[in-house]
Parts: C-alpha cells; structure tokens; sequence
C-alpha cells in the first residue's frame, strides 16, 4: 500500500489570504479593541463575538500555512458557528442577550445540583457547603424565571426551548443560512466527528487500482478552503460596523472585498477539481 505524506500545493489564495490576515485585519483588530467601549451588554456579548472570530480565524490562517488543513477546517467549523450567532444577535439582540443569560443560569444551575448529588462520592473535592448550593440552585431559578422563563424541562418556557434557540441548525434556519448549513457545515462536521463516509478522505484506491493511505487529506484543497472561509466572513465589517459603531471602508475591508472577488473567480476551477478528487485525480490539478 502506498502511503500519501504529502501533496503537492498550488495554491493561488495563500499568499493573499495571509496577507489579508496578518497585514490588514490584525490591524483592523487591535484599533477597533482600543476604540470600542461597549455601552450595553448587547455591545459587550457582541465584543466577545468579534475577538473570538478574529481569532479563530488567525488561528485557521496559521493552519493553512502549516498545511495543517484538517485542523483548520474544525475551526471553519467554529468560525461558521460564530457567524451564526452574530447575524442571530444583530437581528434579534434584546431576545438574544435574554436567552443567553438564561441558558448560561440553567447551566450554572446544572453544575451545582451535580456537585451536590455528589457530594457523598468517594473523593470528592468540596468547594461549597450542601447549603451554599442549595442556596445557588434556588437563587438561580428565581433569575431564570425573572427572566421569563421556567426553571424547569418544560418544553414551551424551560431548559428545552432556550437550548432550543441556539442549536446550530435552528440559527442557520432565523439567519437564512440553512444551505450552508446543510452543505457546507455538515462536510466540515466530518472532521470533528468519525463515521463511515469519512474512511475515503483517508483511504482510496486511484484508477489503476492502487490503495493509497493519505495522511493529510485535503491539502490539495487549500484553495477551495480558503474560497469557504472567505465566503464565511462575508458579512463580517458590515455585522460588526452595525453592532459596535467600528469604521467603515477600512484598508482591512477593502482588501477583504478584493480577496472575495479573487476567491469567486477561482471556484469554476475548484468545482472542477471537487468531480476529479473522488478517484484520486485531484492531486493532478
């Protein structure tokens, strides 16, 4: 059996990726950070959102140039998620800080009845008294139904429709997005979990009938993963412009629009190449 350790790149998006990354939107970043003084919690939650997309996304840059793909497409994974949430936040915003506090107070209210159940275990580290968190666990109910809801698994006010309003697909579905969703993310989740129609990423067997063992699959995607990031920022400026007041028409959101155009050029080629890659033959293009 053959085994693949490496392929080939011709990649016509790297060095304009990076480059966009580290020279306009790392600047972008740390400007906007010292300018931004968050007046609400609608601008704090959504604060959080910017640094966290800008850093999964550097992060998925630094993977791209290590050719570490597999792992940068776990983070596309991610980066997607964040989109969703700041396109769900932007649109319904006072709804959306209601649900996160009550999601974040069934989880704390969660941890403590954990801890408290297992506080006769063999071992177990005792941080808090059994009335220290009794006390949170009913302080905690009484926030959440302050908040509006049930503290409880009722399905139409409790713990299951607050879960509900952030499970990815039903995000996808409020922010229009549920292609994406169903296409796009659902490739990506092949590489955060295993099953059956992932073995051909790995193992493959060409025309002539080799089997090939691919140790790093994808790499000769480079360009069509650096198209899906891309495409993933798309309304990134305009989200984060309308939810913390930052600049428009920045050097980082010209080259970025630049970058889009490169990357909407190149997909005839990648969907051309995405017939071939399936007996092997991409790894030719």
């Amino acid at each position: 059996m053959e085994i693949l350790n490496f392929s080939l790149i011709n990649s016509k998006l790297k060095p304009y990726f990076n480059d966009f990354v580290v020279t306009h939107l790392d600047s972008f970043y740390y400007s906007s950070i010292l300018e931004i003084t968050p007046e609400n919690e609608i601008q704090q939650r959504a604060l959080v959102l910017f640094v966290k997309s800008v850093n999964c996304i550097k992060s998925i840059n630094t993977l791209f140039n290590n050719g570490d793909i597999v792992s940068a497409r776990i983070l596309m994974r991610s980066l997607f998620e964040l989109v969703l949430l700041i396109k769900k936040i932007r649109k319904e915003p006072e709804e959306f800080i209601r649900y996160s506090k009550a999601y974040e107070k069934f989880k704390s209210m969660e941890m403590n009845k954990v801890q408290l159940s297992d506080m006769s275990g063999e071992g177990f580290i005792q941080f808090l008294s059994k009335e220290e968190l009794e006390n949170n666990i009913e302080s905690l109910k009484q926030e959440i139904t302050d908040l509006g809801f049930t503290p409880t698994w009722n399905k139409q006010t409790g713990k299951p429709v607050v879960e509900k309003y952030f499970e990815i697909k039903e995000l996808a579905i409020e922010v229009d997005m549920e292609n994406l969703y169903k296409t796009t993310y659902k490739n990506l989740c092949l590489d955060t979990h295993t099953s059956s129609a992932h073995f051909n990423k790995y193992y493959f067997v060409t025309n002539s009938g080799s089997e090939i063992l691919n140790l790093h699959p994808y790499l000769h995607e480079l360009d069509l993963m650096i198209c899906i990031t891309v495409g993933f920022m798309f309304d990134f400026f305009s989200d984060f412009n309308a939810l913390l007041n930052t600049k428009e028409k920045t050097t980082a959101e010209i080259q970025y629009n630049k970058l889009s155009h490169f990357a909407s050029s190149l997909m005839p080629r990648l969907t051309l190449q995405g017939h071939f890659k399936k007996n092997g033959l991409a790894l030719m293009l």
